[in-house]
């Protein structure tokens, strides 16, 4: 038996001692739609010294960031892994703070506070468009006056988007605007309301919801077993009745990674390795553990999650391709028909862009080389061409 892989085609040849060959050919899925995106800061911008006054080693803090994606790429979690340009600041290692995507809605953070991040924002987008992001860029966090929101506060789920609220990071203003509470009419409303976010208010000292708690398999939350994180998972479960879930609860030091990965499940989990108890529960769950070394990061309060932003593009419908899944309760809503439904549609979900980039930056960052070359990939050929018998598979027939 010979066993050949080209470009997620395999051909299997079977040979024995008759004379004929049969080739049958196999498909095989590949998932080439989740992408993680992160910024290494310059060495000389991180803390030499904990709060507490730990010692921590830059040179070891940089090689266990880096660690990281090298683990993230033996794992089913992402596909594509993209080391984008460092910034001249510390903050830019929480590449995740400032942004936020589901499926092909991408949510930009409010610039209140990190105004010294704008042109990291904007960078950033174009780096999501050159990864293959077809939807529009959701600014309707970014409208709301005297609005504060955080990527962090947001967990992706099959059935909707838990949203933590009540903090400095992210306050009710922005709750009320994604949920549709100050919509300007109904029709508005229901155009935000589809982005099927579940508000859960926290305590003002509350961690950000993404480190307490993560989107694994197809039903399962894994939260710090605290009493934030525990009050967290109590109102997930309750705002989506439909979902058994299965609760599974860590130490409250272990710093964790998993997300929503798109249509398949996918039961992978970065876990610090200096948690073994945490891991093996994460492994009783059904889960596989992946160990990491995250010693300095951990020093810093730093958790995994807020270092990886995580871009899924793995659903369109009025955008370009991708996967229609239909899991979501609300995921068949939209449809040609409703693009017009607001005045201003190209806020929301799937609405109809009217104003795009000129292209300028994003021409002069190819051109450059900062970003990866797009791809161009040719129509598929549905017919065979004239006066001979051809096709997309090659036949052993002869013409």
């Amino acid at each position: 038996m010979r066993f050949s892989l080209a470009a997620g085609i395999a051909r299997v040849s079977f040979k024995s001692k008759i004379p004929t060959t049969t080739t049958t050919p196999l498909f095989v899925s590949v998932r080439r739609y989740v992408n993680v995106l992160y910024r290494i800061p310059p060495e000389h911008t991180i803390p030499t010294h904990s709060p507490s006054g730990e010692e921590i080693d830059t040179e070891l803090f940089i090689r266990q960031l880096k660690d990281l994606f090298l683990a993230l790429r033996q794992t089913q979690l992402v596909e594509q892994v993209h080391e984008m340009r460092a910034c001249p600041y510390y903050d830019c290692l929480f590449s995740a703070d400032i942004m936020f995507q589901h499926y092909d809605v991408v949510l930009p953070m409010p610039k209140y506070g990190r105004e010294h991040r704008s042109s990291e924002m904007s960078e950033t987008l174009r780096y999501l468009r050159a990864c293959g992001a077809t939807g529009d860029f959701n600014h309707i966090l970014q409208d709301v006056k005297g609005g504060a929101a955080s990527g962090g506060d947001f967990v992706s789920t099959s059935h909707g988007i838990f949203m933590a609220y009540g903090t400095s990071r992210t306050n009710k203003l922005c709750m009320m605007a994604i949920t549709g509470a100050g919509a300007p009419n109904e029709a508005a409303a229901v155009q935000q309301r589809s982005l099927n976010v579940e508000p859960i208010e926290v305590d003002p000292e509350a961690p950000p919801l993404a480190d307490m708690m993560a989107f694994a398999g197809k039903r399962t939350l894994i939260v710090h077993d605290t009493v934030h994180g525990r009050k967290a998972a109590e109102a997930a479960s309750r705002a989506v009745l439909k979902v058994p879930w299965q609760i599974l609860r860590v130490e409250p030091g272990c710093h964790f990674l998993s997300h929503l990965c798109g249509v398949n499940a996918v039961y992978d989990v970065l876990v610090d390795q200096d948690y073994p108890i945490s891991m093996e529960r994460i492994g009783e769950a059904g889960l596989n553990p992946f160990p990491v070394e995250w010693t300095e990061p951990r020093k810093l309060g730093i958790s995994m999650r807020s270092v990886c932003l995580i871009a899924r593009f793995a659903r369109g419908s009025m955008s370009a391709g991708g996967y229609a899944d239909s899991d979501g309760h609300r995921a068949a809503s939209f449809n040609y028909h409703s693009r017009n439904i607001a005045k201003n549609s190209r806020l929301f979900q799937n609405g109809h862009r009217r104003h795009g980039d000129s292209g300028g930056p994003l021409e002069a960052q190819l051109r450059s080389g900062e970003l990866p070359e797009p791809v161009y990939q040719r129509p598929p050929r549905y017919a065979p061409p004239m006066h001979r018998s051809g096709g997309l598979v090659n036949s052993n027939e002869k013409d």
